[in-house]
């Protein structure tokens, strides 16, 4: 028998009384029973409530709608659940909250199809999210569920039922909605006024006739845009952050073992000046005797440091790794060609062929030459630039490299000619004044405008199409530097995502999944230059690499990888914010950006940048197993128990800092010196 089984209570916290407030004339839990039982393949729908007298009106009105119900313990709702379905002899059970009022009955026929016809204990559409927050289906057997309450132990495992069967214990599927439209922060379930509200507007678009899907509801908010402006809060399950913040504990964590990593350090300072080829990769961009300092393994999300440890990276080598370390095809792919020769006499056809691939994905790409590092493909787009308009000014918004022309424009410019310095002007973002400034001071003389489309901050409506105005006005190429965004934004980047197509642009990092490459394409007339001008080594047709990006495009382009790496990134998002709020501390950590590249900032009580708050949890999650810089450099190895992990750890550590925060002198907390910024923007 295939049980529906819909939680419902009047105790919320966020909107008492919920489940029977009125909609459209009937409460909202008549709503949601009456849309469950729609579904086709459900045999028997149940409530399963609490045996609290606050929740006798929920009895009340099933005994007088003859609905089935099942009373059971407040707080242990995985027990309430199980016993529920044990009472009905339930062989598979469909998961309904009662804030989903909704819900589609097609939606729910779906996802148990699904469940029948895969080998899985565990399917839904909440595994990532491609349905509007509100159509939440989720399908298992009673074995599964029979295990789960078993062994489940943790306080957000039995108040929220699934998690631990989505820990990585199970077998598991997700089911994808066929709809193309996006329904990124598309919420229609019920957990404050706002939400109330929608709904009530919802059925009153549609009459009061409860026999609509999912889809009837799109063409309403097409219709009405003004409906989905009710709605003030958009993070889903927020109630989950919230139970993992409850059982966290707070207090330092202990340190870890790290006297390898300190002994290769005594080293590594007798012959490598700075101990590290990359500085971003330095001991001193942690607080130094907390963090590791060697690695010596990685494979998906995870790496372990010469000591042994283990740890879930955020820092991924600084992006590149988009599928995660090893990974099987790209590294079969590139020792494919390892065995064939890598690095030839003469041009290889991978070249032409990734070349040509290239230029389909990317919207500005007609011509593409390759390189190794990030700081290649921005030079050489500078000279190309200098070379078509004869002219020698840049103004750039964003990083761009180790090159003089750029690197000279920072506080880290020792070495850099004055005169080259002199050339390079930095422009703010979102800010077309501080541009067209530029141009006003010095006429006639700007080759290029280079920036990052976008890193953590949205650019405003009309900015980048606004940079491409003043740029052609004054003659000057548009370059977007998208070594960082490129991929990871979507196949076609960032420029495809905002619909602005500059004139040239950089890619690299996450084509090679870690093999280094990286590329300069654009318009047909401007890359001809690369005839001329000098953009030439050694390695830039080495084809390994190649072979290895042309592997990394197959499984973007084919597989759900970036759907996974956005899904793992707003859940991150969601939950750093959602308990920082609970914290109280939302005023000192947020977590920004687009969830698939976001940043975390510390402020302290001022709204000013606090590297002690940031030097404070870095030092606390790296003791608990996770290593990051700021970001979070998703890739689509980082999946739902590495996800789930992280988040319990965000849990300890922002409850810890919520307490040093208020403490008379926080920085005490910190066990060694704190990172050192790289440099800073001149």
């Amino acid at each position: 028998m295939i049980a529906a089984i819909i939680q419902a209570r009047m105790g919320s916290s966020r909107l008492p009384g919920k489940t029977m407030a009125d909609v459209a004339g009937r409460p909202l839990l008549w709503h949601v029973v009456n849309r469950v039982r729609k579904a086709r393949l459900v045999d028997k729908v149940v409530v399963a409530t609490t045996n609290q007298a606050s929740d006798d009106a929920i009895t009340e009105f099933c005994s007088g709608e003859q609905i089935a119900f099942f009373r059971g313990n407040e707080e242990d709702v995985l027990d309430r659940f199980y016993r529920a379905a044990q009472s009905i002899s339930a062989d598979t059970v469909v998961r309904i909250t009662a804030d989903c009022p909704l819900i589609d009955p097609a939606v729910i026929d779906k996802v148990i199809v699904r469940y029948q016809q895969a080998d899985c204990d565990y399917v839904s559409n909440t595994l990532r999210y491609t349905y509007p927050d509100g159509l939440d289906t989720e399908v298992f057997s009673f074995a599964a569920l029979e295990r789960v309450w078993r062994e489940a132990r943790k306080p957000a495992e039995r108040e929220h039922v699934t998690p631990y069967l989505r820990s990585g214990r199970f077998r598991t599927a997700n089911v994808e909605s066929d709809t193309p439209v996006s329904p990124a922060r598309l919420r229609w379930t019920v957990d404050n006024s706002s939400d109330l509200q929608f709904v009530r507007a919802v059925y009153g678009a549609m009459n009061g006739n409860g026999a609509f899907g999912y889809e009837e509801i799109f063409e309403v908010l097409r219709r009405r845009p003004e409906l989905a402006a009710i709605q003030t809060e958009v993070i889903s399950n927020e109630g989950y952050y919230r139970s993992l913040f409850r059982q966290a504990r707070a207090g330092a964590a202990p340190m870890r073992q790290l006297a390898q990593s300190q002994a290769w350090l005594a080293r590594s300072k007798e012959v490598i000046p700075g101990c590290a080829q990359t500085l971003s990769k330095g001991h001193t961009q942690y607080v130094q005797g907390a963090a590791p300092i060697f690695l010596q393994s990685g494979k998906g999300c995870r790496v372990r440091d010469v000591d042994g440890n283990e740890y879930i990276d955020y820092v991924q080598g600084l992006l590149p790794n988009i599928l995660g370390y090893a990974h099987d095809e790209v590294n079969a792919a590139a020792t494919a060609q390892l065995a064939d020769g890598h690095s030839f006499s003469l041009p290889h056809p991978l070249e032409v062929q990734l070349a040509e691939r290239l230029t389909r994905l990317i919207p500005c790409a007609e011509m593409v030459r390759f390189g190794k590092n990030g700081s290649d493909a921005t030079s050489g787009a500078i000279r190309a630039a200098r070379a078509f308009t004869g002219r020698d000014r840049i103004a750039c918004c964003g990083y761009h490299g180790w090159q003089d022309w750029y690197i000279g424009s920072t506080t880290r410019n020792a070495g850099v000619p004055r005169a080259v310095r002199n050339l390079t002007h930095t422009f703010k973002y979102n800010d077309l004044a501080s541009l067209g400034k530029l141009f006003v001071e010095h006429p006639g003389e700007f080759a290029a405008v280079i920036m990052e489309p976008m890193n953590f901050v949205e650019p405003e409506a009309g900015f980048l199409a606004g940079v491409k105005d003043l740029a052609h006005k004054n003659n000057a190429l548009l370059i977007f530097d998208e070594i960082c965004s490129g991929f990871h934004f979507g196949l076609g980047g960032a420029q495809k995502l905002f619909a602005v197509t500059p004139d040239l642009a950089c890619f690299g990092k996450a084509m090679g999944n870690g093999f280094p490459i990286s590329c300069v394409v654009g318009r047909h007339d401007v890359m001809q230059v690369f005839e001329e001008i000098f953009y030439s080594f050694t390695f830039a047709g080495e084809v390994a690499s190649m072979a290895a990006a042309m592997k990394v495009l197959d499984l973007l382009e084919q597989s759900d990888a970036l759907a996974r790496i956005e899904a793992s990134g707003r859940i991150l998002q969601d939950g750093v914010n959602a308990m920082a709020k609970e914290a109280g501390i939302a005023g000192h950590v947020l977590a920004v950006g687009r969830p698939q590249w976001s940043l975390l900032k510390f402020t302290d009580k001022n709204g000013a940048e606090s590297p002690l708050v940031k030097n404070l949890f870095q030092q606390e999650v790296v003791k608990r197993g996770v290593l990051i810089l700021a970001t979070h450099n998703l890739t689509a190895a980082h999946d739902g128990p590495a996800v789930h992990q992280t988040l319990e750890v965000y849990a300890e550590v922002l409850k810890t800092i919520a307490w040093w925060i208020d403490d008379a002198d926080p920085a005490r907390f910190l066990e060694g010196p704190m990172a050192q910024p790289v440099f800073k923007v001149r």
